[in-house]
């Protein structure tokens, strides 16, 4: 009978190693299915956002072609005087200080697109340009900067005590051009 409860007693204690072992190995491969899939979820993810970025950007370029699209021949007043405004409330903004600004039409032989240009002389140091330069790029418009001018305002003056003001100074000549696309009939 002994023998019999012995017997009995190591099948209980097989069959338990047994379960234990298969519902390890069963458990083990569960995490690793999860391992797996927590994986591929988070490369496509990061492809979703970097989908989203790109889709964004392709948005902004989208609004700019768009913006700069006409029917016209030449640039209305309107258009001009609206930039103009655009880029005295920027410089406004940053404090800088503007001694001219001319608006001038550029007449090209190309009749695909229409040219504006824009000529700015300010007085700014190289924080403020930085700034209106860098606002001036997120403009809706096809903006090419030309030429940028910097110049030392105190260059002919001596420095008198502590003008440290006029040393960090510069005069700024500032050439932009906005481009329109013509629409084809």
């Amino acid at each position: 009978m002994r023998q019999k409860y012995l017997i009995l007693f190591a099948i209980m204690v097989l069959i338990a190693m047994m379960f234990f072992y298969f519902s390890s190995n069963i458990v083990y491969d569960k995490i690793n299915r999860i391992k797996k899939f927590d994986r591929k979820i988070k490369v496509e993810q990061e492809k979703l956002n970097s989908a989203k970025v790109l889709n964004e950007q392709l948005q902004q370029v989208s609004k700019v072609i768009m913006n700069s699209m006409t029917k016209e021949k030449e640039y209305s007043a309107d258009e001009v005087n609206e930039f103009t405004k655009k880029l005295a409330d920027l410089a406004d903004k940053y404090k800088i200080a503007v001694h001219s600004f001319f608006p001038k039409v550029i007449s090209t032989v190309d009749t695909k697109f229409l040219e504006q240009l824009y000529i700015m002389e300010l007085n700014c140091d190289y924080i403020q340009l930085g700034k209106l330069l860098a606002d001036i790029e997120s403009f809706d418009y096809i903006i090419k900067v030309k030429t940028i001018e910097v110049r030392p305002i105190g260059a002919d003056k001596k420095k008198v005590g502590t003008d440290i003001e006029t040393a960090t100074r510069y005069k700024v000549t500032l050439e932009l051009s906005t481009f329109k696309i013509i629409k084809e009939a």
